[in-house]
C-alpha cells in the first residue's frame, strides 16, 4: 500500500526543477516477451521462458530477467512516443550471477 501517486508527483516536481521530463510508461508483458520479438505485446508473450528466478531463456540464449524487462519497457516507450532508434541486445546476452551470503 505504497502511495505511488504521491511518489510520482514528487519525482516529477523534482525532475522538473532540473529540466528533466518525467514520463510514466505502461509496462504490461515487458518481462514475458523475448527481446528479439517484433514488438512487446500479449501476442508475443512466452511466460514459460522464465525458467528460474532472475533468468529468461529464449531458445539457447539466456538473459537476465530484469534486463529483459527494462529493455522491453524502453522498446515500448519508443513505439508509443514515435522515437525511431535501433536497440542492441548485446549487453543482455551475458548475465553475470553473483552469489551473496545472507
Amino acid at each position: 500500500s505504497l502511495p505511488y501517486n504521491r511518489i510520482y508527483i514528487m519525482l516529477e516536481y523534482k525532475l522538473k526543477r532540473y529540466g528533466i521530463r518525467f514520463v510514466k510508461q505502461e509496462e504490461s508483458y515487458t518481462s514475458q516477451c523475448s527481446p528479439l520479438s517484433p514488438e512487446v505485446g500479449k501476442r508475443y508473450v512466452e511466460p514459460s521462458n522464465r525458467k528460474e528466478r532472475g533468468s529468461y531463456r529464449d531458445g539457447n540464449r539466456v538473459y537476465n530477467a530484469d534486463a529483459v524487462g527494462a529493455y522491453n519497457i524502453l522498446r515500448k516507450y519508443h513505439s508509443v512516443s514515435g522515437v525511431k532508434k535501433e536497440l542492441s541486445v548485446t549487453g543482455l546476452k551475458t548475465p553475470e550471477i553473483i552469489k551473496v551470503a545472507v
